[in-house]
């Protein structure tokens, strides 16, 4: 095991991998330059060999005024003491828990509080945490602690959700845990995405677009390095003003080499918003983002930013980070809050060292985390998980890891595609059997990634060509109405408890047509019916509406509206029922696809206006 500083750094020889080549081309550069040429913060940066890992640490004494990334009394004491005022508390009660948050400030400065060891700390960049064997942890711990003996070990920030085996390793060689603070979390397949969720979504998805702003890579913008340094220091520096600042020369670097990815918000050729990420074991975090806090609320930055970094993450399958903050808004978009543990090895510490380690466990453990848990129930409800008192086995509160989910995903993914693939290898109503489970899923999909989209795209079409084949080659009358109304409906599409048959009939006379509009108008449930059929060339249309779809605001006057153009054909009737025509049959794939569009964009909007307003935060923005 070697211990590397800026002067023999270069010796070091760098395994061909991820990580390695990260330590090689950001690290080291931190390391030479020192951590002021591109941070606000003072640290001194190590890098330690280890097998084929390179481990980089950042070593602290006493940086009390450093950020709540360099400084474990600017984390429990100076940021938390910005929280506690007279607004948010009563004049009387914030000057006691000021008074006592002081008097145990200066009681961990008398304790050396600051006097560190990061391991495996990576500055900005987060979530890059070695998964540690059992052996790894002793060596590495024992290695430390020959050459650090004065420092407290600390294993900064880790949330179970990503890192539980690492917590368990550390709790089997002698690491307590001081409770952090949270962050929120999106797997990819987190299946319980509401309708208001999705409508959040979809509100915020048009915003960027509409303001007239084109989100492009930040390479693209050469020269935007001061502007992305003053919009940062803007939101972070003045609103936020413990967080940790960044020179002109670290966003000119990161950009250079790729080190993060930038996406900025340009109209007029102005940049206006930006964010950077990275991702390591498929998980997306974002340490810079920034917008322009003079433009009105009503243009929407931060809220079409914040959907376009989810985007670049569920677009792929990954899991987004989206850190704290802001709760209320980023929980209205589907996050889950999950916490963060520091693990930290004190054993060689003499007593009083040790001491101030507990009270600051005790303060963390017993006050912190009791506080920011009563917080989270009141925005996401009492299903939060991970937040009551310490218990070990440590185990992801999510359910499955980030590793685990977008595993799952591709897995999901590719047995859809390739159930379609064998699907489309059958005819007629063969075929349809084996589509209605296919569309139950795809349309219900909780994140509509390009790849998903894709295959409902390529089942609609098989779903057409099977409805117009058979009913080509026989008459619809051979089938009797009530039994014809039951086949349309099992391969209905369908949303929740919606259901909408959209098929092409063929030559269909109409006393059957009647009928069969008939029976699907008296099926239990909330249902639609698009039907058409041919007279020569000349298209018969006929629309219809259950009780229940109407009462979700839908009835056939408009699913008709939605389908006749397409035939160039008009129509007219009740709610109930609407018939119509046309003149041009190779429009009826056309009608019908336009129907269930319109059904689904329908029933996205059902959810209760207003629910993403008016929700307290940290700014007029990120209220909604």
């Amino acid at each position: 095991m070697i211990l590397y500083d800026e002067r023999n750094v270069d010796a070091c020889t760098w395994p061909e991998t991820p990580l390695g080549r990260l330590a090689r081309d950001y690290f080291v550069p931190l390391m030479k330059q020192g951590s002021t040429a591109y941070l606000s913060d003072r640290t001194t940066l190590r890098l330690v060999e280890m097998d084929d890992l390179r481990i980089p640490l950042a070593v602290n004494d006493a940086e009390y005024d450093n950020s709540a990334l360099h400084s474990t009394y600017a984390r429990y004491i100076s940021l938390q003491l910005t929280g506690v005022t007279a607004q948010a508390y009563g004049a009387v009660r914030a000057g006691v828990m000021r008074g006592g948050m002081k008097t145990l400030g200066a009681m961990l400065k008398a304790g050396r509080i600051d006097k560190c060891v990061y391991v495996d700390h990576w500055l900005v960049l987060r979530n890059l945490s070695t998964q540690f064997d059992d052996a790894q942890v002793a060596r590495l711990t024992d290695f430390l602690v020959e050459q650090f003996p004065g420092h407290a070990i600390v294993f900064l920030a880790l949330n179970p959700a990503s890192y539980s085996p690492l917590l368990n390793t550390l709790a089997g060689r002698g690491y307590d845990f001081v409770y952090g603070a949270h962050t929120r979390v999106l797997l990819p397949t987190q299946a319980d995405v509401t309708r208001q969720v999705r409508e959040n979504r979809r509100r915020d998805g048009r915003l960027l677009e509409a303001a007239g702003y084109r989100i492009v890579d930040g390479r693209e913008v050469p020269g935007c390095e001061r502007r992305l340094m003053e919009l940062y220091r803007a939101l972070n520096g003045g609103k936020y003003h413990t967080n940790l600042q960044y020179t002109e020369a670290f966003f000119e670097w990161t950009l250079r080499e790729r080190i993060l990815e930038y996406r900025l918000a340009v109209k007029d050729g102005r940049v206006d918003g930006f964010y950077a990420h990275h991702v390591h074991d498929d998980v997306l975090w974002s340490p810079l983002f920034g917008y322009d806090l003079s433009l009105p609320q009503e243009v929407g930055l931060y809220r079409g930013l914040v959907y376009q970094l989810m985007q670049d993450a569920l677009d792929v399958g990954q899991t987004i980070e989206l850190g704290p903050g802001a709760d209320p808004f980023k929980s209205l978009r589907g996050s889950v809050p999950v916490p963060r543990w520091s693990a930290v090895y004190t054993k060689h510490l003499a007593g009083p060292r040790k001491l101030a380690w507990r009270m600051l466990q005790r303060y963390a453990n017993d006050a912190v985390r009791p506080a920011s848990g009563a917080m989270l129930r009141r925005i996401d409800g009492d299903g939060i998980v991970g937040f009551g008192p310490l218990q070990l086995p440590f185990t992801p509160p999510t359910g499955q890891t980030p590793l685990e989910a977008a595993r799952t995903l591709r897995e999901q993914v590719d047995a859809l595609e390739a159930a379609l693939e064998a699907a489309s290898r059958l005819e007629g109503e063969a075929r349809l059997r084996e589509l209605a489970p296919l569309s139950q899923t795809l349309h219900n999909w909780p994140q509509p990634m390009p790849r998903v989209v894709a295959l409902r795209e390529r089942l609609t079409r098989l779903e057409q060509e099977a409805r117009r084949k058979p009913a080509q080659a026989t008459s619809a009358a051979a089938v009797p109405p009530v039994e014809h109304a039951r086949q349309l409906l099992q391969d209905a599409t369908r949303w929740g408890d919606t259901a909408l048959v959209a098929a092409h009939l063929g030559d269909a006379p109409a006393p059957h047509l009647k009928a069969l509009v008939e029976a699907l108008r008296q099926a239990a449930g909330s249902v639609g019916v698009v039907l058409t059929a041919t007279r020569g060339d000349k298209v018969v249309l006929v629309t219809a509406a259950s009780e229940a779809l109407r009462g979700l605001g839908l009835d056939a006057g408009q699913l008709m509206a939605k389908a006749a153009p397409c035939v160039d054909g008009k129509g007219g009737g009740s709610p109930e029922v609407a018939w119509g025509g046309g003149s041009r049959a190779d429009g009826i794939d056309a009608a019908l696809t336009a129907a269930r569009q319109y059904v689904q964009s329908h029933l996205s909007g059902t959810v209760l206006e207003g629910a993403a307003s008016g929700v307290p935060g940290r700014s007029p923005d990120e209220r909604q």
